[in-house]
């Protein structure tokens, strides 16, 4: 999100502090924990290994206690970082020269940064290539076993409840996964003009040759293969609703709210008029036997943000945005709500009502600033330099693409939260009360994407 205001140096210190901290299987860590954090998570693994009678590798851990470790239980950036890499690398700002010294740079230790990246690389080839080989829901990019009945919330709602208890994420499966594959095909396509053939990877990185990637190295009309298969993995998560489903849900789902919040979202209802059109969604996640948990969901704003979609594509994974609550995402004077489980289960409801982190409850100033990012993406792929949609035919697309535009930013706005993590709401009598979320910062480092977003929109053509 930040790159439209980085410089390219912003962009390799990135880079180079993700591929810095590859864990021994080309793992990208998803955070670190320092100082007290790091004190804890070690006292635990202490305790762990005296327990299983591992005594000298405790003794190890004891001695640092304080050393820093790494989370890599993340599976989403492991697709995240082919996309930024290569966007660097296709920049065309950035020297030929340039790209080529900071690849070859192997001052961090462990090998130069194209190696890394290589190896990085080989492990989203290798995550996905099952999916490529037999493409149905089983084969999809699984998070990993939490417990005996559980798996693990594994991408960026990681909390409890975050996936619904699901096995296969909607982001990282339908939005994630062709990118990184798509941008991998860029960056093998970029290297040789940067100096770096075939031979030279076997080179560097020889490990990668009997692997997915080395196979896509030899034959790039296997990976482009792989990334039309795995672009119509989103049909595993598309799901259409009727207004007589969606209404019998919604009021059943309404019914097992407290009173004030009833009565307030069924006149909310009311006021918008009853459900009249069907939804079509991408679901929040797939179970473990593959079949779609219907949650609503704020995330095809990231695909939005990655990718210049086709009109009817865009304005069908815009819609929930704009669609009220509790049939859709929409809270005037608060925002996208991050998750709509009306669709669902009881059980379901009941997982987002004790674990509201990333609920029903909640805006996210994450979800918001990609949605905003991706439909100035949108728009700016169908306007020309003085804003005028390029064919009249795109006219219509347009304008409801700056409405979804205003209406967001108004709505998120009238919070007077939008510079949080995340909020809330409370009803009091019959009104919307936005207000923080009790255990949220009110400001993270992330939160700065809000200053891309603010250069964005002001750069939008004719604004």
């Amino acid at each position: 999100m930040m790159r439209p205001i980085w410089s390219p140096t912003m962009a390799e210190h990135v880079i180079a502090s993700v591929l810095r901290k590859l864990g021994p299987n080309g793992e990208v860590s998803h955070e670190e924990a320092l100082g007290g954090q790091a004190i804890r998570e070690n006292a635990v693994l202490y305790d762990s290994l005296v327990a299983r009678g591992r005594l000298d590798r405790a003794r190890e851990v004891l001695g640092n206690l304080q050393a820093t470790r790494e989370n890599y239980h993340m599976i989403d950036d492991e697709f995240q970082l082919p996309v930024l890499a290569a966007r660097y690398l296709a920049d065309p700002l950035v020297p030929v020269d340039r790209k080529r010294d900071f690849l070859l740079d192997s001052a961090d230790g462990g090998g130069s940064r194209l190696a890394q990246l290589l190896r990085e690389m080989a492990l989203v080839a290798t995550m996905t290539r099952p999916y490529v080989d037999a493409p149905r829901p089983l084969n999809l990019v699984s998070f990993p076993k939490l417990d005996s009945a559980r798996w693990r919330s594994a991408s960026w709602r990681d909390s409890d409840a975050g996936y619904a208890r699901g096995r296969f994420a909607m982001d990282v499966n339908a939005i994630w996964a062709p990118q990184a594959l798509d941008a991998i095909a860029t960056i093998l396509g970029l290297l040789p003009g940067l100096g770096f053939g075939a031979a030279a990877l076997d080179s560097l990185a020889p490990g990668i040759a009997g692997t997915p990637l080395g196979r896509y190295a030899r034959d790039s009309t296997s990976l482009h293969a792989a990334v039309t298969v795995w672009r119509g993995a989103r049909r595993h998560f598309e799901l259409t609703l009727g207004p007589e489903e969606m209404e019998e849900q919604i009021r059943a789902r309404l019914a097992r709210l407290p009173p004030a919040e009833r009565r307030y979202w069924e006149g909310a209802m009311r006021a918008h008029g009853e459900v009249r059109d069907s939804l079509t969604f991408l679901v929040l996640s797939l179970d473990p036997a593959g079949k779609r948990i219907p949650v609503v969901n704020t995330d095809p704003a990231t695909g939005l943000f990655l990718e210049r979609s086709a009109a009817a594509d865009a304005l069908r994974d815009v819609a929930p945005f704009l669609r009220p609550y509790p049939a859709g995402l929409f809270a005037e004077r608060l925002g996208p709500l991050v998750a709509n489980d009306a669709y669902a289960t009881r059980g379901v409801w009941e997982l987002f009502r004790d674990d509201a982190y990333h609920s029903p409850r909640v805006v996210w100033g994450r979800e918001v600033n990609l949605l905003l990012l991706g439909l100035a993406n949108q728009i700016s792929a169908a306007v020309d330099g003085s804003g005028r949609p390029r064919t009249a035919t795109l006219e219509p697309y347009v304008r409801s693409l700056d409405e979804a535009l205003r209406r967001t930013l108004a709505a998120v706005n009238a919070s007077g939260l939008q510079h949080n993590e995340l909020w809330s709401y409370r009803i009091v009598g019959r009104e919307l009360q936005p207000t923080r979320y009790g255990t949220s910062s009110d400001v993270q480092l992330w939160n700065s994407t809000y200053l891309a977003v603010q250069f964005v929109l002001s750069r939008l053509p004719g604004r």
